[in-house]
């Protein structure tokens, strides 16, 4: 009987194991999501330019519309992107399309919660001090 009893054991300690450790009962990080949106109001100074976004190194485009605030995540104006969880870095780029006055890099990190909302806002009065 003791036999049975200590083979019986690390059989069920092995299947629990096996059951917890399954794929389909753990979250993968990847899967976890939140939203990162970025906004400029570009056409408050008497120079045009580009506002390129990069994300991670990646660029994720060119805003196309001038906003005074960024109310919310999906507002037109903004560049909006879904992302995961975690640490992230950012590069701003804003460019003169017809001279050299106004050109300026912005960098920084950021860190999305899961269905986070995070408002990334490039206020040309700060930046070019004016």
């Amino acid at each position: 009987m003791k036999k049975l009893v200590l083979m019986i054991i690390p059989v069920l300690i092995c299947g629990v194991m096996f059951i917890s450790c399954s794929s389909d009962n753990v979250e993968k990080i990847e899967d976890r999501t939140g939203i990162v949106t970025f906004g400029a109001n570009f056409h408050i100074i008497n120079c045009i330019t580009t506002v390129t976004i990069f994300l991670d190194s990646e660029n994720i485009g060119t805003l196309q519309n001038p906003v005074d605030a960024i109310v919310d995540c999906e507002e037109t104006g903004n560049l909006t992107k879904e992302i995961s969880v975690g640490k992230h870095t950012y590069r701003v780029e804003i460019r003169p399309l017809l001279d050299e006055g106004c050109k300026k890099d912005i960098a920084g990190t950021l860190v999305i919660s899961e269905n986070e909302c995070k408002k990334i806002f490039i206020d040309y009065l700060q930046v070019f001090d004016k």
